[in-house]
């Protein structure tokens, strides 16, 4: 070094009252002069003060609202950590979905039928949500969560479920206030094929990506529903009647007992 910071500058860039260039000057030789350095006063409290600070925020990073919850619900701190990593995901769908079950119960208030309307959509409501639960399309973390111990299957089953119990809620809950129609089991048959849906999507998930899996099962849902209208002799009973959750029931159990074995099978 061939030059040195006066006391004035030393002073005068410490009560920041140095224009821009000379600050930028000023630090620029700090950067590589200890003497200099040494010349700055020092005010340990405050570096002590700003040094907890940044390891709080850096070592001990605050949890959000969901992760507390998912703590308080017994889940444990990696597990919440991982499944509170995409809020941005959970908050867009929630919304959506009040915004569809809101649109189903206008409908089936205002219009004649307007309750089946609820019956269709309410079986595939579940499904996007899982669908967006996990996936290098949807998920920013992905990279990041995907290499970790409890990537891959393991953390999409925990994201799955985590999304599929508030969609289950919503659905359950506006089926409420549904106006009264049919048999009093009316109101919740949409729930078997809703989770068979969602079985077979994660499922399918073993060989192809969770949102193409439930894209094709919606799909094929609503594909099924427009050629069963086509059908004069076809009615609501034969998707949602006693005989179809029977139906229903024994394909979810069949998906749900499959998957251990596919699971160990697979290479």
């Amino acid at each position: 070094m061939t030059w040195h910071l006066s006391p004035d500058q030393v002073h005068e860039y410490a009560q920041g009252r140095a224009d821009e260039v000379a600050a930028m000057s000023a630090e620029a030789h700090l950067m590589h002069c200890p003497r200099c350095r040494a010349a700055l006063p020092v005010d340990e409290d405050w570096l002590r003060a700003g040094w907890a600070e940044l390891r709080d925020i850096v070592d001990r990073p605050r949890r959000g609202p969901l992760e507390r919850l998912l703590s308080a619900a017994g889940v444990g701190e990696d597990k919440a950590r991982l499944l509170a990593a995409t809020p941005r995901l959970y908050r867009a769908w929630l919304a959506a979905t009040v915004a569809v079950l809101a649109c189903a119960l206008f409908a089936a208030h205002t219009m004649r039928g307007g309750a089946l309307l609820f019956l269709y959509l309410a079986p595939v409501l579940p499904l996007a949500g899982v669908a967006l639960a996990y996936g290098r399309g949807v998920d920013p973390a992905h990279a990041f969560t995907s290499t970790t111990p409890m990537g891959g299957q393991r953390l999409l089953f925990l994201r799955a479920v985590a999304v599929l119990g508030p969609a289950v809620t919503l659905c359950a809950g506006a089926a409420l206030l549904l106006p009264s129609f049919g048999p009093a089991w009316a109101p919740a048959a949409w729930l078997l094929p809703s989770l068979t849906l969602v079985a077979a999507s994660l499922a399918l998930a073993r060989w192809i990506p969770l949102g193409l899996s439930s894209s094709l099962l919606a799909g094929a849902w609503l594909a099924l529903l427009a050629g069963a209208q086509a059908v004069q002799t076809w009615n609501t009973v034969h998707l949602f009647g006693p005989t179809a959750q029977v139906c229903w029931a024994l394909a979810l159990a069949a998906l749900l007992a499959a998957y251990p074995v596919v699971r160990a099978r697979r290479p």
